[in-house]
């Protein structure tokens, strides 16, 4: 009996139970017989194999200095990097694909494809990195991030040319690749939902929360935006409640937006949340009547697309969410929300009024959506994308 072709994923950004690596790789992965191999960097030193048969090694994040670009290049200069360890561990493994995630690997992906058994590398490009430090990182120096923003995107560029695939999730860094390396060895995998409700819906006034959002919890992801619209709507909704739910970044954020809300009596109205594991996600949505995604106007967002749009979709949540980039694009496309600007507290909160007492809208846009995710905006079709994808190029190697 042959043995089964093993991949390995790679992350130091994301960690074990990631839903695109985790959840929508690996795991569909083993139950097709592979056998599947985690390598990332973490808050400890792990390994073992998981409930779903995926072997993980977990590498202690090491920092050398507080200051973040110090402490880059610190681990530059030093060999005995978590990079060095994770190029190890990787062969080690001996996979017949190397599938990496995150920018920084890029320093050992081709020292991947150097390796004797001659494996297939894939890099998974999730982010427009380059984008990120421009819209995120903040100096007196502001031509310092933007020369070190050009240079990432130079080198990240330059490192790409030497993989067998690099995959996107959205159509502008696909195509900004493309324009180096090609379109054959450029390709979007759309990091559409894998969650779906499959239970039978909650009648709208027995929702536990009018509003979620879900996802990583930042001013630029428009927190307090969100808190100032309730703030305003609290006399005409006096039982409005919400939901932030995700990991707080600053971790002064969930303080800064708990004083808000002690400030403004919204105690009763407003639930701050940390981040739950995936599979749990599922029942807030089911309990929740509207999504939101109001990201600010930033260089990343403009790019990036949030996988909230279409997990709010999947479980009939319409929309109101920022009027630019894919999140405009996809809820003008599908009628299933509002869009506004993510600045003008007013129009979030006329949207939030319009969606809570306009049951026809609310319905329609609820079904729109929940239509287009079942028959559009499905992991599943994109995930047999990337089998195709690893059959190719284990053919061609």
């Amino acid at each position: 009996m042959p043995n089964p072709t093993r991949i390995c994923f790679l992350a130091d950004r994301h960690d074990l139970y990631d839903d695109r690596i985790y959840w929508k790789m690996a795991v569909p992965l083993v139950k097709k017989g592979f056998q599947v191999h985690y390598v990332l960097i973490g808050s400890k030193a792990e390994s073992g194999t998981t409930s779903e048969g995926v072997h993980f090694k977990m590498l202690k994040l090491k920092t050398f200095s507080e200051n973040r670009f110090l402490n880059f290049f610190i681990k530059r200069l030093n060999p005995d990097n978590n990079y060095s360890l994770m190029l190890r561990e990787a062969r080690s493994i001996h996979a017949d694909i190397y599938h990496f995630h995150d920018l920084w690997i890029n320093r050992i992906g081709p020292k991947l494809k150097q390796f004797s058994h001659k494996p297939v590398v894939f890099y998974d490009a999730r982010e427009p990195y380059a984008e990120d430090y421009l819209s995120y990182v903040t100096s007196p120096f502001p031509f310092l991030i933007q020369l070190f923003a050009w240079w990432v995107n130079q080198w990240e560029k330059k490192q790409a040319k030497k993989y067998d695939l690099v995959i996107a999730n959205e159509l502008t860094v696909q195509q900004n690749f493309a324009q180096v390396i090609g379109e054959e060895r450029s390709v979007v995998l759309y990091n559409y939902t894998d969650l779906m409700d499959e239970t039978d819906p909650v009648p709208f006034n027995e929702k536990t929360y009018d509003l979620i959002y879900c996802g990583a919890v930042t001013r630029l992801r428009g927190a307090f935006d969100i808190m100032k619209a309730v703030n305003s709507l609290k006399e005409v909704l006096p039982k409005i409640k919400v939901l932030l739910m995700g990991n707080y970044y600053p971790l002064s954020l969930k303080d800064e937006l708990q004083d808000f809300i002690d400030k403004n009596n919204l105690n009763d109205l407003v639930e701050l949340k940390n981040a739950v594991p995936y599979k749990e996600v599922a029942q807030y949505y089911h309990l929740s009547k509207i999504g939101l995604v109001l990201l600010q106007k930033v260089k990343t967002f403009e790019i990036s697309m949030p996988i909230k749009i279409f997990e709010y979709m999947a479980f009939g949540l319409p929309i109101i969410g920022s009027d630019f980039g894919h999140m405009r694009d996809y809820i003008q496309k599908e009628k299933c929300g509002i869009t506004v600007a993510p600045d003008d507290t007013k129009a979030i909160a006329d949207a939030i009024l319009l969606l809570m007492t306009n049951h026809d809208l609310y319905n329609k846009y609820s079904e729109n959506g929940r239509r287009a995710a079942l028959t559009k905006y499905k992991w599943e079709f994109e995930f047999n994308k990337l089998l195709a994808y690893y059959k190719k190029a284990l053919d061609e190697r």
